[in-house]
């Protein structure tokens, strides 16, 4: 039988945030703003039980929590133009934000516990950048892309790349703990099955690239399938059509 394995989905782009929720005016840049909100939202300072209500405007520092309400969605923007789009009923942690104007360089850790986000990355100037969004289950990076994350309420995760491409992988417990980021994807044999007499396996490691009009699905078990293509058609429910309008109005 595989060992069920903690994964970690890394998204490399641009973020920014720290402590406490202020307006966007007060925070010098420093942050993620909440540029749309559809219905309802609240933030949270995570691990806190009391939460107040998200509004246009507000600029969102890194351990906030946000919490999107049924029939609604949100956006945020960061200082560089990279835009995330929350969808309802989602949970969406931000962990860390960095980010220095004079190297430009980002460093974002964010965790999607359930929902939906769809990420519009800028392109990446500096090797050190990086946008990690974190799942129970998985790790995916990009120097500048669109695609979406969802994961289920059985915590199984996906990855739908529109354009560009993402390297998805679980990287070693041991790196991952040590230095927060995943390594550089690289071909590595995937799960197997174990014959009779059954005993517990370490899960192997595994990555894979994920290519414009691909997608990757990953088991609560952190078992992924082959990256396959979608049908651009099929997929275009009103959450993918609202999220590609949005973006083709963004100056990029």
């Amino acid at each position: 039988m595989i060992k069920r394995c903690a994964y970690v989905l890394i998204i490399a782009a641009a973020f920014l945030m720290s402590p406490a929720t202020v307006r966007a005016d007060e925070s010098g840049g420093s942050q993620a703003t909440v540029s749309t909100i559809i219905g309802t939202a609240k933030i949270f300072k995570i691990g806190s039980k009391e939460g107040r209500p998200l509004k246009r405007g507000d600029a969102l520092r890194s351990d906030q929590e946000v919490r999107v309400g049924d029939k609604s969605r949100v956006e945020l923007r960061f200082p560089d133009g990279m835009v995330m789009r929350l969808a309802e009923n989602s949970t969406f942690k931000l962990n860390k934000l960095a980010f220095d104007k004079k190297t430009d360089t980002k460093d974002v850790k964010v965790n999607l516990g359930v929902g939906k986000v769809w990420a519009k990355v800028r392109k990446f100037t500096t090797p050190d950048s990086s946008v990690e969004i974190k799942t129970s289950n998985a790790v995916a990076g990009v120097r500048g892309t669109v695609y979406r994350v969802s994961v289920a309420d059985d915590q199984s995760a996906t990855v739908k790349v529109y354009d560009g491409s993402v390297y998805v992988a679980n990287p070693p417990r041991d790196a991952a703990a040590q230095t927060g980021k995943a390594e550089q994807p690289h071909e590595v044999p995937g799960p197997h099955a174990v014959p009779p007499p059954y005993h517990e396996v370490s899960m192997q490691e595994w990555s894979a690239i994920v290519q414009a009009m691909q997608q990757i699905t990953i088991s609560p078990q952190g078992v992924p399938s082959k990256p396959e293509n979608f049908d651009p058609k099929a997929d275009a429910d009103d959450w993918v059509k609202w999220n590609q309008e949005r973006d083709a109005q963004m100056k990029f």
